[in-house]
């Protein structure tokens, strides 16, 4: 079955144009603020402005006619360029998904931009900005694989289905990292505006300078809580609606509140499932999903995310219901006990310079505990205890996993198909302990390992990873 050959909508004129008006918008700002900081506006701007507006709405309507797409005996084609004519031809097979943006403007009048990737790809290898939602199924219909057998039990092919509970949401919201980040950094620019305004480092003249200006700090507080609740707000805006569905072997997820996101991919694509407990997170026993896909590359984290946030205690059952290939109870054994000072050594070291160099500082600046950089080493030599603690690894049939810490905990479970390379290496003094580190590198360029584990236990990663592979799970991609 073919599909003619069409133009996008002529919405996608409109996104061509607002695309372009981006890209110039920062010297063109440049220049609008520099003219009205000399209180004047010469009629060569107007005219330069004006040529602009004229060159990027003739450079849209031909964007928009000069670009077209069709399908033709399974594979498509994809034709566009003003000066240069590209032509991009996609067979079927090579085909890994073909994903669903909506904006709010498509939103508004029911369009969809049409996102189609390859296997190995870094980025999309064709986006139609603005094609009609009936169209788009079509496309999808002629070029996806089937998500599911028409012989399979008809509750397969309607497929599972789960959506987030708006508390959850709002949970993962307000213990996102980046909403810690941007109080921080707040916080840290305050400080140094506190020693500009002649305060120094003195922490009893900081007490009585909070004591005289108790409003002013309540403001600030205000503010670091405003600034927290915004980043809140626009983590519920971009995951509002968050809905997984599993169709046969396709997993597909949808979300954002304003720009709607569709993302699907084969399950036989997912190279390994990450388990991550972020340090606020972890002590109430939330864990958020993601997976590590082929065909993705380097791409941001969001196209990997599965789930947002869940209790440990529901994770089984979750995976039973939507990951089954990822549900293997792998015990995992804890790294050698004569290791643990070599982790407390190896968090130590970065942090002494640090400290030596503080120290001298502070008392020339008359600072009232000049010895307080000594908490640095401390708290880096209890995150080295802290991570010898949780790392660890196990195997159980084709299955591996490994679980590390550096700021948040995070468990990795591999299938033995999707690791690419195994390196086990180790220096003089490790060699002499009977000591080893390992480097598992997977197709998605992502890479896994730990450090000082035993020689025995690489030489046993290695048989395993050597073994015939003759699990039913070991599908080549």
């Amino acid at each position: 079955m073919n599909f003619e050959k069409r133009h996008l909508h002529p919405l996608g004129m409109l996104l061509t144009a607002i695309k372009a008006v981006k890209e110039f918008s920062l010297p063109l700002l440049v220049l609008i603020v520099t003219q009205v900081l000399r209180q004047e506006i010469s009629p060569w701007i107007l005219t330069l402005a004006l040529a602009l507006v004229l060159a990027i709405t003739a450079f849209s309507v031909l964007s928009w006619y000069r670009f077209t797409y069709s399908v033709r005996d399974g594979v498509l084609l994809v034709e566009h360029g003003v000066l240069v004519r590209n032509k991009i031809v996609i067979p079927r097979e090579r085909i890994q998904s073909i994903d669903f943006n909506q904006g709010v403007i498509q939103r508004l009048f029911s369009l969809v931009s049409v996102q189609v990737e390859t296997a190995g790809g870094t980025k999309p290898e064709a986006v139609l900005t603005a094609v009609a939602r009936r169209d788009a199924l079509e496309l999808r219909q002629l070029l996806a694989p089937a998500a599911a057998p028409e012989n399979s039990d008809p509750k397969e092919r309607a497929g599972r289905q789960k959506e987030l509970a708006a508390g959850y949401l709002l949970l993962f919201a307000v213990t996102s990292g980046g909403g810690l980040g941007v109080v921080l950094a707040v916080f840290s620019g305050l400080w140094a505006t506190l020693d500009d305004i002649g305060l120094e480092f003195k922490v009893i003249e900081y007490y009585h300078w909070f004591a005289e200006h108790e409003n002013t700090v309540i403001l600030i507080a205000l503010l670091l809580i405003f600034l927290w609740m915004l980043t809140a707000l626009g983590i519920i805006l971009k995951y509002g609606g968050f809905k997984l569905t599993r169709t046969g072997d396709r997993i597909q997820v949808v979300y954002g509140l304003l720009h709607r996101r569709q993302v699907s991919l084969p399950v036989r694509r997912i190279l390994a499932l990450r388990l991550a407990e972020g340090m606020m997170r972890q002590p109430w026993g939330l864990v958020t999903l993601q997976v590590e896909s082929a065909g993705y590359g380097e791409k941001s984290a969001e196209k990997a995310l599965i789930w947002p946030l869940m209790r440990q205690k529901d994770l089984p059952g979750f995976l039973q219901e939507f990951l089954p290939e990822f549900n293997d109870k792998i015990s995992l054994r804890p790294l050698p006990p004569g290791t643990r000072h070599k982790y407390a050594i190896r968090a130590l070291m970065p942090s002494i310079p640090a400290a030596a160099l503080l120290i001298p500082l502070l008392y020339q600046s008359g600072f009232a505990y000049p010895l307080l950089p000594l908490a640095i080493p401390a708290l880096f030599t209890v995150m080295g205890l802290w991570n010898h603690r949780d790392a660890g690894w196990g195997l159980r049939g084709s299955m591996m996993a490994v679980r590390y810490r550096l700021f948040s905990r995070t468990e990795v479970i591999i299938p033995r198909r999707s690791i690419q390379s195994l390196t086990i290496s180790h220096n003089p003094l490790q060699h002499r302990a009977g000591l080893a580190n390992f480097e598992l590198d997977l197709a998605s360029k992502a890479g896994f390992g730990l450090v000082h584990i035993s020689t025995s236990d690489g030489s046993e990663l290695t048989r395993w990873l050597r073994a015939t592979r003759q699990s039913s799970n070991d599908i080549r991609l």
